[in-house]
């Protein structure tokens, strides 16, 4: 038997109590959840979107003063001499610039201001030739403020980002260099933005400044969704994935500079707000969780001891012993058991008490009951005796019925063969008292043929008559010698057969039917069997038949067939096509005593010693088969050895 796991009553309520406010937890967090992030996510985009365009904003803006102060510085070249014109370029020189210097018309520095405090370096620098620089010759083609993308700097060294502004009347331009660094410093104000950081890229793609610098080196991004569709001037997608980081981004294009602002924030657990409300929930439901587990001991105890107390009583009473108290309750469904098992216990004791008394009682009864019974049981026993001695005398009579009925048929059938006889010597006496006649007046040829020719048919029906006569007497003692001391022995199947046809051979003559009976057996099938109690079996089925199946008949069809199963077994079919038997008939055949001829001479025993016998005697099985107009089917199936069975008890059972 399967074992069922089981918890106990405190452990359930605890269990039950700590899922709840779990369950409840994580569905009311998951809620939370549901409403919040997607409203953290759209104050990203929307942070992003802000952000880039405020990128944008500054850096254009702080751009513009620059070109515009530019300007002013290039329209004192000309006017102030070269000491006085350094001197003006340095007051010009802002924070966040590196330098600023004006390049003549030949390509030549002619005047330069530096963050580096050494004047010696400046002056090192003034007349170099910078006439094949890239970045002066779109200067010099340009009648507006050109910006350069990121390039170093042929005056100072360092990576940075140049503006030229035009002097008047083409006598050159004068250049400023912002170092990339300075960018970050125009747009730091969005750093402190949720993680909010943000590229400026150029227009071949290359990052210009980057507020987290993840890569050394040269970056060059165009190859990303946004930057293309930024740079060519399409809708730009709100998220990207960089360096295994999913980002909401946005941009923001310059028309003035060519460049592209992107702003980006990690999306999901990567964003701290994100994290924040995660971990917030989280530790919430891990918090509340823990406070449920520490309480939930305590309030199952509570819950649970006054039920554990009435379950301890009830065990008490399945044990038989009746408890002093109930315990009381807060909980009224719990107070209600309490009171109802304290009055079911009293009840159990008074069922008892009167238990007891109707079980002494009904012993009393069982043992007057029981001589009552044993009593009866010798009368019964006695009259099942005296039953038994009744039916063996019964099945003795319809045996010795049988024996006589046979006799009679026999003896019916030898008369008419002795009368022939009898007839045939009477006429050869004749023909002899005529022959003497004829020899003492003369006897002629012709008289002595017709003699002999008389003499010799009458002889042969009397031989003819005689050899019925004997053949009859030969079956008659064989079945007879057979039944008479159930003798086993070795025999031919379809002799024993054929010598009970022709025992019955009168029977079925005389019946008005004209009773038709043919036999399929092999020759060569030999048993070791009781042949007298097989040839009783095959007699009683065939009477069965005379005297029930074709009644009201003019012809009737007994067929036999006798088939081998395997090797230790025959089964011989008999076969008729009579009025056949309801279902009620059939199932009662066999039993002793049922007739369905009463008071027309029917005994009941017939198919009770055919199944008798062939349980019993034979060792086999017989079964019958039968639907009203369709005729019965007996079969019977025996063995070809019988097994060794005790005379005594043989000759009783038959």
């Amino acid at each position: 038997m399967k074992t069922r796991f089981r918890l106990k009553l405190r452990t359930s309520v605890i269990l039950m109590l700590f899922s709840t406010v779990l369950v409840t937890l994580v569905v009311v967090g998951s809620g939370i959840l549901a409403v919040v992030l997607p409203r953290v996510t759209a104050e990203n985009e929307h942070d992003v979107q802000q952000a880039a365009q405020e990128i944008a904003g500054r850096i254009e803006l702080y751009l513009h003063d620059l070109e515009t102060h530019l300007q002013l510085v290039g329209n004192l070249h000309g006017e102030l001499s070269p000491a006085a014109m350094e001197r003006e370029l340095a007051l010009a020189l802002e924070p966040l610039l590196s330098a600023i210097y004006i390049v003549d018309d030949n390509g030549r520095l002619v005047a330069i201001a530096t963050d580096d405090a050494k004047q010696a370096r400046s002056g090192e620098l003034l007349g170099i030739d910078l006439s094949a620089h890239p970045f002066y010759h779109v200067a010099m083609n340009s009648i507006r403020a050109v910006w350069s993308d990121k390039h170093i700097s042929a005056v100072t060294g360092r990576v940075t980002l140049g503006l030229a502004v035009p002097l008047m009347h083409g006598q050159g331009v004068v250049i400023a260099e912002l170092p990339l660094d300075k960018l970050l410093e125009i747009s730091r104000v969005t750093k402190d933005r949720r993680s909010l950081d943000h590229w400026i890229i150029d227009s071949r793609g290359e990052i210009v400044s980057n507020t987290t610098e993840s890569r050394l080196g040269r970056i060059n991004v165009a190859h990303l969704p946004i930057v293309e569709a930024g740079l060519a001037r399409r809708p730009t997608p709100q998220h990207m994935s960089f360096d295994g980081v999913n980002y909401h981004v946005a941009a923001s294009y310059s028309e003035t500079l060519g460049w592209l602002f992107v702003a980006r924030m990690p999306s999901g657990l990567k964003n701290p707000r994100v994290r924040e409300v995660v971990l917030i929930i989280l530790a919430a439901i891990s918090g509340s969780a823990l406070v449920g587990l520490l309480f939930a001991p305590f309030w199952s105890r509570w819950i649970t001891s006054p039920l554990i107390a009435v379950t301890q009583r009830a065990h008490r009473i399945a044990g038989g012993k009746l408890p002093e108290s109930w315990p009381h309750s807060w909980i009224s469904e719990i107070e209600a058991l309490s009171s109802d098992l304290a009055k079911m216990a009293g009840a159990i004791v008074q069922r008892e008490e009167e238990l007891r008394r109707l079980n002494d009682d009904l012993e009393a009864r069982v043992t007057r009951r029981t001589t009552e019974l044993n009593e009866t049981n010798v009368e019964l026993t006695e009259a099942m005796a005296v039953a038994r001695r009744a039916q063996n005398e019964l099945i003795r009579s319809e045996k010795l019925a049988a024996l006589g009925r046979l006799v009679a048929g026999l003896a019916h059938e030898m008369n008419t063969p002795l009368g022939n006889g009898r007839l045939a010597a009477t006429t050869l006496s004749e023909k002899l008292a005529a022959f003497e006649v004829a020899l003492e007046d003369g006897l002629r040829r012709t008289q002595l043929d017709r003699f002999v020719e008389g003499v010799r048919a009458t002889v042969g029906i009397v031989d003819l008559n005689l050899a019925r006569v004997g053949d009859l007497v030969s079956s008659l003692r064989e079945i007879a010698a057979d039944r008479t001391t159930s003798r086993r022995r070795r025999f031919r199947l379809k002799e024993v057969i054929d010598e009970v046809l022709i025992t019955l051979s009168p029977m079925l003559e005389r019946h008005g039917a004209g009773i038709e009976v043919v036999m399929q057996v092999d020759d060569g099938l030999i048993m070791d069997s009781y042949p007298g109690e097989l040839g009783q079996v095959l007699t009683n089925l065939i009477e069965n038949c005379v005297t029930h199946a074709f009644q009201g008949m003019t012809a009737g069809h007994i067929r036999i067939e006798v088939s081998a199963e395997g090797t230790d077994r025959v089964v011989l079919r008999l076969k008729d096509n009579g009025a056949g038997m309801p279902e009620d008939v059939v199932r009662r055949a066999f039993d002793p005593f049922f007739t369905t001829a009463m008071g027309r001479g029917g005994t009941g025993l017939g198919l009770f010693i055919v199944h008798n016998a062939v349980i019993n005697v034979l060792a086999g099985t017989i079964t019958l088969e039968s639907t009203p107009g369709s005729g019965s089917t007996f079969e019977l199936c025996i063995p070809v050895v019988a097994p060794t069975v005790d005379s005594d008890q043989r000759i009783l059972e038959s």
